[in-house]
């Protein structure tokens, strides 16, 4: 009987592992629907998006710091992607779903006590010279710390609520300089100042936003 007991477990055991394996990979079906209703990644990990047919995402329903989804992939027809953001989650449920089909594919993260969670990006801004001359020659000049590499943040620089200036740019890790060039419509507005206030904004992903106030003459 301790025998058959022992057996037991161990079955029970091997059972929950194949479980755990199968529900690590979310899993978008043919038929617009996730292969299970729950999925489970210790902290630190990113998730894995499976596609077999049809094309999905998988998409938080909550909102992260820098005002979108607070985890994402790419939307895929074939093939496995990350989901980005799940490495900077704590312990708890999380549910998301695939935006392309929301009626049929929504399910459950649950991220373990295991691990530790990434680091969300951030960034520091700082004015690299307040040269109303020099920022309409050659644009805003600015020193950018990051904590880490961040891909594709977006600066944005304004005076009041005119957007004078746009700069796409990866960041290293470190302190880099970031140069934001300003707009016809932005050189116009500056253009006869003798003085300006302008404000400079970088969309960090999955990250707060990052703000600088330079006072140009």
């Amino acid at each position: 009987m301790g025998l058959g007991v022992a057996v037991l477990a161990i079955g029970a055991m091997v059972c929950a592992g194949v479980a755990l394996a199968a529900g690590s990979t979310i899993v978008g079906e043919p038929d617009n629907s996730f292969d299970t209703n729950a999925y489970m990644i210790d902290q630190g990990q990113v998730a894995q998006l499976q596609v077999t047919g049809s094309s999905h995402n998988a998409t938080a329903h909550g909102t992260g710091p820098d005002g979108k989804a607070l985890f994402r992939s790419p939307t895929i027809s074939g093939g496995t992607t990350g989901v980005d953001g799940t490495q900077y989650l704590g312990t708890g449920d999380y549910t998301f779903y695939c935006t392309i089909h929301p009626s049929t594919m929504e399910a459950t993260l649950q991220v373990t006590g295991a691990g530790t969670p990434q680091a969300r990006p951030s960034a520091t801004l700082a004015p690299k010279g307040k040269s109303l001359a020099k920022a309409l020659k050659k644009g805003i000049k600015l020193a950018v710390s990051a904590n880490t590499g961040i891909p594709g943040v977006a600066f944005t620089a304004k005076l009041g609520k005119s957007t004078i200036g746009k700069k796409t740019a990866s960041l290293s890790a470190g302190t880099q300089t970031v140069l934001v060039k300003l707009n016809k419509a932005g050189k116009s507005k500056l253009r006869g100042r003798s003085k300006a206030k302008v404000t400079v904004t970088a969309e960090i992903p999955f990250g707060s936003p990052a703000t600088a106030k330079i006072k140009l003459n």
